[in-house]
């Protein structure tokens, strides 16, 4: 009863005393009756018609405000709770603390979170990604089994680049367990080319100093082309639009050996597999005890040998659903 003023209640109780039914005062004042059933049984409850006072703390926010503080997150996402109790309180007046924004947008649904890495998306590279699934949605598993995916990494001595975390009580920062060891000048990496298929992993190759398109074609021959074989006539070799694969050098080497090399979307890592293999290979590397770059180069080789086949075909049987992916998102970002 939004206009319901003290007056109203009191003659709802008045009609009621009268004799009259929940029907005819609701006819009577135009209310529903659920409005008249409520307000009669707040005063048999209570003896009064006024509202009992509310428990727990006001809202420091209307609806209305609720509103605006959404349209200034989704409108950038990367606007920090700082920023929005400024912006709001410049428009109100009123003092607002970041935790006060914190709590109501996670009322509303949103949560601050890590944003995924993903490369950035022109609009050609969403046409080529779309043109690419539109041409590869038939495909089945057999096509897919066929093709020989290959790509470079780089794998530090102590682990990852990006972030880490982990789970520890107060006092334990400075434990073993709980730190992340460090070297001077980052204790160094190596950079590998490698291939898998749905048959397993093909060659895997150390990369010495910068690679360029004539030590590119060194690898193709030396490595690319005997894993590409074992995969029969239907084979077909899959790499990325970097430079050196696209030279005019390498476009010759491929010509020549007759290798059906599948056209590719630049920007989409995430329809390749191996970059998850990677991912795997990486993490098994974490749990190994390793001080210095001739073992890091041993330990990665015996990783990469004893990935199992299985894990390779499970990968490559999730390129239909990678297709798919790309299609459903206009050839946008995918959760792969």
């Amino acid at each position: 009863m939004a206009k319901n003023s003290e007056d109203l209640k009191k003659r709802i109780v008045a009609l009621h005393k009268d004799g009259l039914g929940y029907k005819k005062i609701a006819k009577t004042l135009k209310l529903s009756c659920s409005t008249v059933a409520k307000t009669i049984q707040r005063f048999n409850w209570t003896g009064s018609t006024q509202n009992r006072p509310r428990h727990g703390r006001p809202k420091k926010f209307s609806a209305r405000a609720q509103r605006h503080i959404q349209r200034l997150s989704l409108g950038n996402r990367c606007m920090s709770a700082a920023s929005i109790a400024a912006e709001v309180e410049g428009v109100g007046g009123q003092p607002v603390s970041a935790q006060t924004i914190r709590r109501t947008l996670h009322q509303i649904g949103l949560n601050g979170c890590r944003p995924r890495r993903k490369p950035l998306l022109k609009m050609m590279h969403k046409k080529a990604r779309k043109q690419f699934a539109e041409d590869k949605q038939t495909k089945d598993i057999y096509y897919w089994n066929h093709v020989l995916w290959s790509d470079e990494t780089k794998i530090n001595l102590f682990g990852s680049d990006g972030v880490k975390r982990v789970w520890r009580q107060p006092g334990e920062e400075y434990e073993d367990k709980c730190v992340l060891p460090t070297v001077k000048h980052g204790g160094g990496s190596v950079m590998v080319w490698g291939c898998m298929s749905a048959a397993g992993t093909g060659e895997l190759q150390f990369i010495e100093g910068t690679m360029n398109a004539n030590m590119y074609c060194d690898i193709l021959k030396q490595s690319m082309i005997p894993s590409l074989r074992r995969l029969g006539r239907r084979a077909v070799f899959q790499h990325d639009n970097d430079p050196k694969h696209t030279s005019k050098t390498t476009t010759a080497l491929l010509k020549k050996l007759r290798v059906k090399v599948m056209d590719w979307p630049s920007m989409s890592p995430d329809l390749n597999p191996i970059e998850h293999l990677w991912g795997i290979l990486k993490r098994k590397l974490e749990e190994c005890k390793v001080s210095n770059i001739h073992q890091l180069r041993d330990v990665v080789m015996e990783e990469w040998k004893r990935t199992p086949v299985a894990t390779c075909e499970a990968l490559v049987n999730s390129m239909p659903k990678r297709v798919k992916a790309v299609l459903e998102n206009d050839g946008g970002h995918t959760k792969y």
